[in-house]
C-alpha cells in the first residue's frame, strides 16, 4: 500500500506554558497564606474564576475562625519592573459580574509569576459602585498593596461578620522602646553645708560676686546647700560655714526609703541635669521643658539601626495680609522626670516642642503650633525624637569631651516581644491623618528611620 506522503508529521505533547505561569502565582498564594498560619484549597478543575479559597486560622491558637475568602489569580509582567512604584491592571468585565454576583468575599492577587512579590485588592470594595459600561480598571501601589503575612488583619476584616471578631496579637518579633533612660552613675558623694542665704537669689548674688565660673548644679533647703560639688572649694566656701560641712554617699540619699529624702535627691537631679546640658540646651521653667538652643540646624544620632538625622532647630515664616512677613522658629524640646523602678534610677524623656520669635521669646501662637504638631505626628517621629535625646544625653555623643559629666545615662529600657500589631493595619484606618504624620515626619526627618520599633 502506497503511504500518504500529506499526512502532518506527529507532535510531541507539549505542557502548556500559559498554564505552568498560571499555576506559579497561585503557588504564590499558597506560600503567603502558609506563613500566615492559614489554608489554601485550589478550585481545582473546570474553576470559572476563582482560583482558590483562604480559611483564617488565628495565628496564635491555630484556632480555625470560622473565617473564608474567594480568591482570583492573575499573572502580569508589568510589575517586574522595580523602576514604577505603581502598575495597572484591567479586569474582564464578565469576571467583574461574576464576583460581584455572590456573598463570599473576594480578593484579586496580581503576581509576576516569577518570584514571590504579588499584590492584592479587595474586589468587592474595589468595584462596590461599579456598574456597566464604567471602566474596569485598577491601579495597585506596590508600597500599599502588598500581598504577604501582614495582610492577614486585613483579610480577616473582609471576611469576618459585621457584630466583629477578637484575633489575640499577630506573633512577629518587635523590641519595644521606652521612653525611660537608665541612670548609670552620679558622683559617688553629695555635699551638703550650712549657709547663710534664705533664698535661690541670694546664693546666685552672692556667687557672681566672687566672680568665676558658676552653675546651678545645687539646690538650697532648710538653710543648707545640698550639691555634688565639693563645697569646702571656693567659689561655694565663701557662703557656707565649713563647721558645718558634710559627705554623705550618694546611695545614702538614692536608695533611702524617706519620701523626703528622695525628693530632694531628685531635685539634685534635676539641678544637676540642667547645669550639665547648659547653654547648648536651656531648661524653661513656663513650659517645663528642656529645648534645643542655636541657629536652625540638623544633627546626626544613632537609631535603632544605623546613622540618621533629625532637625533639631527649624526656622519658618508666613506673610500676613498686610504683606508683613512674620517668622517662628521651632526647637526641638523633652520634658525629663527621674524615676525610680525596681532599685534604678531612670530620665523618663517625653518629647516635645517649643516654639519661639527669635530663638528665646516664647512665639504669642506656641500652644497652637505645639496642639497642632501633636495631632500630626506620627509614632516614627516620636521614636526618633527619644531616640534622638537618648544618644545626645549619652557621653559617646560628643556632647560631653573632655571631662566626663557628673550625671551619666546608658540605654533605654527595652523589651523583646514575639507578639506586635501591624502598623499599616491600624494606620490604615485613618487614612488623611497618616497622610498627615507621613508630611510631618518627612519634614522632620532628614533620614528616615524604618527599625520597626514601637513605643
Amino acid at each position: 500500500m502506497t503511504p500518504r506522503h500529506g499526512r502532518k508529521k506527529a507532535r510531541p505533547k507539549t505542557i502548556s506554558t500559559q498554564g505552568i505561569t498560571g499555576q506559579r502565582g497561585v503557588n504564590v498564594i499558597e506560600g503567603v497564606v502558609l506563613q500566615m498560619g492559614s489554608r489554601w484549597t485550589p478550585s481545582g478543575p473546570n474553576e470559572v474564576g476563582i482560583d482558590g479559597y483562604i480559611e483564617l486560622f488565628d495565628p496564635s491558637s491555630h484556632e480555625p475562625l470560622g473565617l473564608t475568602l474567594a480568591v482570583q489569580s492573575k499573572v502580569i509582567s508589568d510589575i517586574a519592573d522595580d523602576s514604577k512604584t505603581t502598575f495597572d491592571y484591567w479586569c474582564d468585565t464578565n469576571d467583574i459580574e461574576y464576583w460581584l454576583g455572590g456573598n463570599m468575599p473576594i480578593i484579586l492577587v496580581v503576581s509576576a509569576g516569577s518570584s514571590d512579590t504579588a499584590y492584592w485588592i479587595s474586589v468587592k470594595q474595589h468595584f462596590k459602585d461599579w456598574q456597566r459600561p464604567s471602566p474596569a480598571h485598577i491601579r495597585f501601589d506596590k508600597s500599599k498593596h502588598q500581598f504577604n503575612r501582614d495582610s492577614f488583619d486585613h483579610l480577616v476584616a473582609i471576611a469576618a461578620p459585621r457584630s466583629g471578631l477578637y484575633l489575640a496579637p499577630l506573633r512577629r518579633d518587635e523590641i519595644l522602646h521606652t521612653n525611660l533612660l537608665q541612670l548609670e552613675s552620679c558622683p559617688p558623694s553629695v555635699h551638703v553645708a550650712g549657709t547663710d542665704c534664705r533664698h535661690p537669689r541670694e546664693v546666685w548674688t552672692s556667687l557672681r560676686s566672687i566672680g568665676g565660673e558658676v552653675d546651678a548644679g545645687w539646690i538650697l533647703w532648710e538653710k543648707k546647700i545640698f550639691s555634688f560639688h565639693d563645697l569646702s572649694k571656693m567659689p561655694w566656701s565663701s557662703i557656707c560655714d565649713l563647721g558645718t560641712l558634710e559627705e554623705f554617699s550618694t546611695t545614702d540619699l538614692s536608695e533611702s526609703d524617706d519620701p523626703q529624702w528622695q525628693r530632694t535627691f531628685v531635685q539634685l537631679l534635676n539641678q544637676t541635669l540642667k547645669s550639665q546640658l547648659y547653654p547648648g540646651i536651656r531648661f524653661w521653667p513656663q513650659e517645663e521643658c528642656y529645648a534645643m538652643a542655636g541657629p536652625p540646624r540638623a544633627l546626626s544620632y544613632e537609631s535603632a539601626r544605623r546613622r540618621s538625622k533629625i532637625t533639631v532647630v527649624s526656622k519658618f515664616s508666613s506673610p500676613n495680609t498686610d504683606g508683613r512677613k512674620f517668622e517662628w522658629l521651632r526647637h526641638l524640646a523633652f520634658r525629663g522626670q527621674f524615676r525610680l523602678f525596681s532599685g534604678r534610677w531612670y530620665l523618663e524623656i517625653t518629647p516635645t516642642y517649643r516654639f519661639t520669635s527669635d530663638g528665646f521669646t516664647l512665639d504669642r501662637f506656641h500652644e497652637d503650633r505645639l496642639k497642632g504638631i501633636k495631632r500630626i505626628e506620627g509614632n516614627r517621629a516620636v521614636l526618633s525624637s527619644i531616640l534622638f535625646w537618648a544618644d545626645y544625653l549619652r557621653p559617646r555623643a560628643g556632647l560631653f569631651r573632655g571631662v566626663p559629666p557628673p550625671l551619666q545615662f546608658g540605654e533605654l529600657l527595652s523589651f523583646p516581644c514575639d507578639v506586635g500589631i501591624v502598623d499599616q493595619a491600624w494606620q490604615s484606618q485613618d487614612t488623611e491623618l497618616t497622610e498627615d504624620a507621613d508630611r510631618f515626619a518627612k519634614q522632620f526627618l532628614l533620614t528616615d528611620v524604618t527599625d520597626g520599633a514601637a513605643l
